[in-house]
């Protein structure tokens, strides 16, 4: 695969939490690690106008979901950081990129292996 670029949309999810505001600060914790890795060259909140049917949003933007772009040598290295730093939550992955797209779900150390191995595959296809 060419080293262009990876659209990736994260959903966070955490089965102790019920309040969607802690969820949304969570979130742009997140977000702003995400901005400052090696790779990534925009990452943003989800906006409500790209919402689904039932989707939860605050001011705007839609609870525990943000999307970056991120170059595909960087990818592995940023859902590995995802995985280890957001233990005990539950991360939703989908990435698209050279016509391929793929989507995971980490949720323990176990399905980062898996997720890990998934993103190999994609970037060798």
């Amino acid at each position: 695969m060419s080293l262009e670029n990876i659209q990736l949309t994260i959903t966070l999810s955490d089965p102790q939490l019920d309040d969607k505001e802690r969820l949304q600060e969570d979130t742009q914790n997140i977000l702003s690690e995400i901005q400052e890795f090696d790779g990534v060259q925009k990452a943003d909140l989800m906006p409500i106008e790209k919402a689904e049917p039932g989707s939860k949003s605050i001011g705007g933007f839609l609870v525990g979901i943000l999307t970056a772009e991120i170059n595909a040598k960087n990818i592995k290295a940023l859902v590995g950081y995802l995985g280890n730093n957001l233990y005990g939550k539950t991360i939703k992955i989908k990435a698209e990129g050279n016509g391929r797209k793929i989507d995971f779900e980490v949720r323990n150390l176990e399905d980062l292996k898996k997720a890990l191995a998934e993103v190999d595959s994609f970037l060798n296809a």
